[in-house]
């Protein structure tokens, strides 16, 4: 399993914008595109499906940028990586939903443990706890912790 870059940069990004965005005042995408040294038109579609499931919002305006919103402690690896890969699963048909074969897989029960833990841990990690990790990384390269 390997996942995009998009999943991957859009963590790195949210994260920078916790981080940056702590007195409640918008951050420029430009400022969050160089700190996390990606460019500006592809930071910008990153940004739209998260936009679109409501985790940011943009600020118009020459103090405009970006805000989250919801608190970083609500927002979970888990549900980063949903909107850019779809359901955290390790196989299709990891639910056993639609396989025909449910009845005598014999590594049914494995993907599906697999991809519970997977998903479990993703769930423990939060914008928050990254945000902290990033800012306690400040005097070395921030843009590569995660």
């Amino acid at each position: 399993m390997k996942l995009s870059t998009k999943s991957r940069y859009g963590l790195r990004i949210l994260t920078q914008i916790v981080v940056d965005t702590e007195d409640g005042t918008p951050v420029g995408g430009k400022e969050v595109a160089r700190r996390q040294r990606i460019s500006t038109a592809y930071m910008e579609q990153i940004l739209i499906p998260l936009r679109n499931v409501g985790m940011i919002t943009a600020v118009r305006g020459r103090n405009g940028g970006y805000l989250l919103n919801r608190d970083p402690e609500e927002i979970t690896l888990l549900d980063v990586l949903e909107v850019f890969e779809g359901k955290l699963e390790l196989v299709d048909g990891a639910t056993c939903d639609h396989c025909d074969n449910m009845a005598t897989c014999p590594t049914k029960d494995v993907w599906r443990r697999l991809s519970r833990v997977l998903q479990e841990e993703s769930k423990s990690i939060t914008l928050a706890d990254l945000a902290k990790k990033m800012k306690a990384s400040t005097s070395s390269s921030p843009e590569y912790f995660i």
